[in-house]
């Protein structure tokens, strides 16, 4: 009985971080991409604007326009890259971005601390379909820089040709209870992650970059859910309140 209760806490908590939770009671913010392409060749990647600032390691920036979207591309590079919001605070909310069904392997970071430490839903992107019978494989991974948390979550969807080497996009949605994956604005998630007992979590958002890999993204969104509605989902859920 108590797991089968614990099945629709976890799986409420997916459904109300997914779609139930309206812009109207998040704060919304786009991320301006493009100040990463003037970091290319400064130390650490620091960008000259005051009031966002970017890190960018191992990784140089460029502004290209692909399937009729302006949109930024990363190079490739020996090792992983990591680009990150300098002084941003995130904890429960919901992050999106637009992926190009390219072959790559990129990532949409978060609670991200300096280089070492944060967590990271990473897209493992195959080769694009080549007729109207095959698919685009991607591989949809979790990761994180904690040993302790660092467990085997995967999951993978299909793109069918008419979609292959098109912009998808990814949403990942963080409570205190799970961390769920939405892809092309379906409902029910592609892959989640139970949270559940960690405790508070702060940090930035950025990007994560595979080794070796090149990326292609664009139109990088976070909406912050208000303390107000933290509340409300841990009310719902029938835990205590957040901080």
């Amino acid at each position: 009985m108590e797991t089968v209760k614990q099945f629709f806490s976890d799986l409420f908590a997916i459904l109300f971080m997914g779609i139930g939770i309206s812009t109207t009671r998040t704060k919304q913010r786009k991320l301006d991409l493009r100040k990463l392409v003037h970091n290319t060749g400064r130390r650490s990647g620091e960008s000259r604007d005051s009031e966002e600032k970017w890190i960018l390691v191992n990784r140089a920036a460029s502004s290209v326009e692909y399937r009729n979207q302006q949109s930024v591309r990363f190079d490739s590079r020996l090792g992983a890259g990591l680009a990150w919001v300098e002084g941003l605070r995130f904890s429960v909310g919901k992050i999106d971005l637009n992926i190009a069904a390219v072959k790559q392997d990129v990532g949409i970071a978060f609670h991200v601390r300096n280089e070492r430490e944060f967590e990271a839903i990473c897209f493992h992107i195959g080769n694009e379909a080549r007729d109207e019978g095959a698919s685009q494989r991607v591989v949809v991974k979790y990761l994180s820089t904690q040993s302790d948390q660092n467990v085997d979550h995967e999951a993978e969807f299909d793109l069918p040709y008419s979609q292959s080497g098109e912009w998808f996009k990814a949403r990942i949605s963080i409570s205190k209870e799970v961390i769920a994956v939405f892809i092309s604005g379906g409902n029910l998630p592609t892959l989640s992650v139970d949270t559940s007992g960690r405790g508070e979590d702060y940090g930035s958002v950025g990007l994560w970059f595979g080794p070796g890999s090149s990326a292609l993204v664009a139109d990088f969104r976070i909406h912050e859910v208000r303390h107000d509605i933290e509340k409300q989902i841990r009310s719902i859920l029938g835990k205590s309140t957040m901080g």
